[in-house]
C-alpha cells in the first residue's frame, strides 16, 4: 500500500470485548485506547497501522477516508514517534551478514589478556564507550530524536532488556545453546526503532563482549550504528569486539572511522596507536610515518 507523508501517532478508543480484562468489571474501564501510525495515502485519504502495547507496528496497514480519520482517530501530539528503518549503515560496511555467519561456532573464541588486551592502553571505565551525542547541529537533531524515542520506546526497551537479562541468566546457568539463540534473535529484532534505542543495543554489545561473545556483540553494535551512523563511540565499541575476535583489520577500520568523526576522541586514538604497534608500526594515527604507541 503506497503511503505519502507520515502524519504522526493517532489513537482510537475501542470497546473491550466481553470476557476480556476490564470488560464489565465494576470500577474498570469498558473501553481501551489503541495507537496507530498514520500516513497520507498517495491516492487520497490516509493509511493507518496499529501499534502494539510496546509501541511496535503490528498488523496490516489499511486505508481510511478523511472523514473516518476525523471521526474515529485523535492526534497524539505528545507522542513524537516516527518510523525508522534499520540496516543501511551496517550493509554499507558489509559486515552484518559476516557477523551473523557462524556465530554459534565462534562464541568460545579466546579473549586476549594482559599485554595483548587493549583495556590497559585504552582504559575505558565501563568496558566500552556508551554512545553519546556531539555538540553539533547534526547531533542536536539526533538528541531531539532521543527524546521522542524515550517517550514512545520505553515499553519496547523494557521488554527487550528483560529478554536480554533472561538470556544472560541462561548463559550463566550453562544453557549456552538456548542463550546464544535468544541473543541472536534479539540482535535481529524487527521493529521501527528510534535513535534513543542505540543506547540499549550498545549496552547489549558491551555486555556480550565481556561475556566472551564478541561475534554476537558486533551484531548488536551494528544495530546501534544503524540508528546512529555518525557516532564515533559506536565505531570504537565495534573495534573492541573485532579485536577480541582477532580481526585486526576490521578493528583498525572502525577506529579510523571513529577518529574521522571525532579526531580528538582519546580512547580511539590510543587504541589505534596500540593496534598499529602490534601490527608492526606501519603507520601512525595520521597515516604518515611509523610511530610507536604513546
Amino acid at each position: 500500500m503506497e503511503t505519502g507523508i507520515f502524519k504522526g501517532v493517532y489513537s482510537s478508543v475501542e470497546p473491550r470485548q466481553a470476557g476480556r480484562p476490564g470488560g464489565g468489571v465494576p470500577g474498570r474501564s469498558a473501553a481501551r485506547k489503541r495507537y496507530w501510525f498514520v500516513w497520507e495515502h498517495d491516492a487520497g485519504g490516509f493509511v493507518v497501522q496499529p501499534l502494539s502495547a510496546s509501541m511496535e507496528p503490528t498488523g496490516e496497514r489499511r486505508a481510511v477516508s478523511t472523514a473516518e480519520l476525523a471521526r474515529g482517530y485523535a492526534f497524539e501530539p505528545d507522542i513524537l514517534a516516527v518510523p525508522i528503518r534499520t540496516a543501511p549503515m551496517a550493509a554499507a560496511y558489509g559486515e552484518r551478514e559476516e557477523a551473523s555467519r557462524g556465530a554459534a561456532s565462534a562464541q568460545a573464541a579466546p579473549v586476549r589478556k594482559d599485554a595483548a588486551n587493549p583495556a590497559n592502553p585504552v582504559k575505558p571505565s565501563s568496558g566500552g564507550i556508551q554512545a553519546s551525542g556531539m555538540a553539533t547541529g547534526r547531533d542536536a537533531t539526533r538528541r531531539s530524536g532521543d527524546i521522542a524515542g524515550h517517550e514512545v520506546g520505553a515499553q519496547t526497551e523494557r521488554a527487550l532488556r528483560a529478554d536480554f537479562a533472561t538470556a544472560l541468566a541462561q548463559l550463566r546457568r550453562g544453557d549456552r545453546d538456548r542463550a546464544v539463540r535468544a541473543l541472536e534473535r534479539l540482535a535481529e529484532t524487527p521493529g521501527e526503532f528510534v535513535p534513543a534505542h542505540r543506547h540499549m543495543f550498545t549496552d547489549f554489545g558491551i555486555n556480550l563482549r565481556k561475556s566472551k561473545l564478541p561475534r554476537i556483540a558486533i551484531r548488536h553494535h551494528l544495530r546501534a550504528l544503524d540508528l546512529s551512523p555518525d557516532d564515533s563511540h559506536v565505531h570504537f565499541n565495534i573495534a573492541r569486539a573485532y579485536y577480541d575476535m582477532g580481526d585486526m583489520d576490521r578493528a583498525e577500520r572502525h577506529l579510523r572511522a571513529s577518529l574521522d568523526l571525532t579526531p580528538d576522541l582519546d580512547p580511539s586514538r590510543r587504541f589505534l596507536d596500540f593496534l598499529l604497534e602490534r601490527k608492526g608500526g606501519a603507520a601512525n594515527v595520521d597515516g604518515t610515518a611509523p610511530k610507536a604507541a604513546r
